[in-house]
């Protein structure tokens, strides 16, 4: 039985979240970046103790400083960065068209439109709301589960998808 999907959906702001902290960790590199910046500031923040313990007043408020801004720019400064920029690209405006059939995929929407093998994606992400398709660690397709008639036929897609690119690899 041909396995065929038509759907049609909005982006949110809830999606263009998803897709972009996914994308911070999607590849090793990204993770060990995330991870070099949050034992900085365990080590800024452990710096900070350690100096009022001592009385350096001057090193505690440098090394606290420090620490609270790297945590606003983690915090407020890429949450603000990342609203502005989900209103600037107009990502919620359009309605797109996602039709999906064994032999790939196209995307309409009134911008463009775009025909694509399964072959281009080099990573299919299944995560509870979305499948998130990566044909490289720079951009992915969101196909949200909600546009789905059912639960079942979003598991599908998410098969389909999952069976088209095995063995690729980001």
């Amino acid at each position: 039985m041909p396995r065929q999907f038509n759907i049609r959906y909005h982006w949110t702001f809830d999606d263009y979240v998803v897709v972009s902290k996914r994308q911070q960790r999607l590849t090793p590199g990204r993770r060990f970046a995330e991870a070099t910046n949050i034992a900085l500031v365990i080590f800024l923040l452990i710096g900070g103790v350690w100096a009022a313990i001592n009385n350096s007043v001057g090193w505690s408020v440098y090394f606290f400083g420090l620490a609270a801004f790297l945590l606003g720019l983690r915090f407020v400064i890429a949450p603000w960065q990342r609203r502005r920029q989900f209103v600037h690209q107009r990502l919620g405006d359009f309605e797109i068209e996602f039709i999906a059939d064994e032999n790939g995929f196209t995307t309409k929407s009134v911008l463009a439109e775009a025909t694509h093998k399964w072959e281009i994606v080099r990573q299919v992400d299944d995560l509870v709301d979305h499948v998130l398709l990566w044909p490289n660690s720079r951009m992915s397709w969101m196909v949200p589960k909600r546009a789905f008639a059912s639960p079942a036929e979003a598991e599908a897609f998410a098969e389909l998808a999952k069976e088209k690119t095995v063995g690729q690899t980001l």
